[in-house]
């Protein structure tokens, strides 16, 4: 079982206001990857939130059957402690569902397609590393992938550290980065700014949500 921990506890710092629920395209910024999350090879994924979320933010279909089956959510009361608390919360609940590894996800990052995650996905299948990193020249980037056996390095993480930490630690002795032909998947929203630049890109064609393949996660 492969699951998907989908990181959306963040406090929006660098935006000066909460941002998964931003339109983008007609639909909320922060639902757009985990539609497509949801529409590749993952078993289920845990939305990992801050306690106090509404999730007005996650595509209406996803509440209904049977696509409410396919995800969890689940609240991080520690996440103002930083990302790692997140990491462990999620991880904490793939483990309870025996998971034999997890793909860390970004809420922010819109451009994250179903065929990345697969991508991660099929390499990990056919190979024996223990993590899997998405990547554009040669640089690794989230979605990443870790084998249950990199579970004890995850929990050891603290603060703001995340995946990141563990790639640059372990380098290419456990794990590897898979690169990705297209940089655009791993742009992040992070400010003001950024939000303004992905309204106004023009080369952007976004699909409604009517149009994705909504796999039935199992």
């Amino acid at each position: 079982m492969i699951w998907g921990i989908y990181l959306a506890a963040g406090r929006s710092r660098r935006m000066g206001k909460p941002k998964l629920c931003l339109p983008v395209g007609g639909r909320p910024l922060g639902g757009i990857a985990l539609e497509a999350a949801a529409a590749s090879q993952l078993n289920g994924i845990t939305v990992v939130t801050q306690a106090e979320d509404s999730l007005e933010w996650i595509p209406a279909f996803m509440f209904d059957n049977p696509y409410r089956r396919g995800w969890d959510h689940v609240a991080c009361e520690a996440s103002h402690a930083g990302m790692s608390e997140s990491i462990k919360v999620g991880l904490l609940h793939a483990q309870s569902l025996q998971a034999q590894a997890v793909v860390i996800l970004l809420a922010d990052q819109p451009f994250v397609t179903a065929q990345l995650i697969d991508h991660i996905i099929n390499m990990y299948k056919n190979g024996n590393k223990a993590f899997i990193a998405a990547g554009h020249n040669g640089i690794p980037r989230p979605p990443v992938l870790f084998d249950s056996c990199m579970f004890p390095d995850l929990f050891r993480l603290q603060g703001d550290d995340g995946a990141r930490r563990i790639i640059r630690d372990n380098g290419g002795k456990k794990g590897i980065t898979a690169n990705w032909h297209d940089g655009k998947c791993f742009i992040d929203i992070d400010t003001q700014n950024d939000y303004e630049s992905l309204l106004c890109e023009e080369t952007v064609r976004w699909k409604t949500t009517a149009s994705f393949p909504r796999r039935i996660l199992r």
